[in-house]
């Protein structure tokens, strides 16, 4: 089995082999089969495998999408969320069970039991991402794939991945406003998507930050993003007030050491007359905690 499985993966492009390839190095489909059963292989796609186990589910889409690319040879590219791993952009509320391709140049769509096949964009892009993508593999644009994940996921789907596109100088918002425009306004979902990614800025530095923005926007609040006050930056200042916010993801404090840190940080930005209002995941899933969490702040601030 070691043999057949080390044949397998010097096989593999970007860590997927096909059936096919497998057959003409003399392993037949059945024993690929066996192979998975005893998880030395695992199964992706109809026709793809990978001697890797996915480490969880962002890991298993994205060998998928290279498997199902690698079937669709020469016609389609990732796009939507697909493409967005691809180029290892952040992703929130996106379905990784189901793969999204784009035609380039062919003016037929699909759909089949684990991908779906949008209508053709035109050229397609060569993605890779050493190590773990050596081999380019084709995507639409980045704006193109940014608005097609808004409509298969959510705004901030869209909204999130831009954000970091942006910073990282992948795309710029006048590409991203070109591609939203040329959806057509009956495709349903285009309107909020459109909406959402009007509001691209490329200076959040996370996902969290980026729904911060969005959610105090929503509630009517301006923010000023990457603020120094003293020697500190912090992530949003309400304009014209003292108000502070600062996301708190998951544990960022490795040690008691961060968090002596983080304290006496945060008592010199109260000692400069600032208040603080951090909010975490949990926060802003709730809108009207939030706002309760500002203006509590604010009234402290003007007191």
């Amino acid at each position: 089995m070691d043999d057949e499985v080390e044949i397998l993966r010097e096989l593999s492009v970007n860590r997927v082999f096909m059936t096919k390839d497998a057959e003409q190095a003399g392993v037949p489909r059945l024993r690929l089969v066996e192979l998975a059963r005893e998880r030395a292989l695992t199964h992706l796609t109809r026709g793809g495998w990978s001697t890797e186990t996915p480490e969880d589910p962002v890991e298993r889409h994205l060998l998928r999408t290279i498997a199902i690319t690698r079937r669709h040879a020469h016609r389609s590219g990732a796009t939507a969320h697909s493409a967005i791993l691809l180029r290892g952009l952040p992703l929130v509320d996106a379905d990784l069970s189901r793969v999204h391709l784009v035609r380039g140049d062919v003016r037929t769509t699909r759909r089949g039991s684990d991908f779906t096949v949008w209508s053709p964009v035109g050229n397609l892009v060569p993605v890779e991402k050493p190590p773990r993508i050596e081999v380019p593999v084709p995507c639409a644009p980045v704006a193109v794939s940014l608005v097609h994940a808004g409509l298969v996921g959510t705004p901030n789907t869209a909204l999130v991945a831009a954000d970091a596109a942006v910073a990282r100088q992948l795309v710029t918002p006048a590409e991203i406003a070109v591609a939203t425009a040329e959806v057509s306004r009956g495709v349903k979902g285009i309107g909020a998507v459109r909406r959402a990614l009007s509001t691209v800025d490329g200076r959040h530095e996370s996902p969290g930050e980026t729904l911060t923005r969005q959610v105090c926007t929503d509630l009517g609040y301006e923010l000023e993003p990457q603020v120094w006050v003293g020697p500190w930056r912090v992530d949003f200042l309400i304009t014209g007030t003292r108000v502070i916010l600062e996301f708190d993801g998951a544990a960022k404090y490795d040690d008691r050491g961060d968090l002596v840190a983080e304290k006496r940080r945060e008592d010199d930005l109260r000692r400069r007359g600032y208040v603080v209002v951090r909010l975490m995941w949990s926060d802003l899933r709730h809108p009207r905690r939030v706002r309760g969490l500002i203006e509590a702040a604010l009234r402290v601030a003007v007191a």
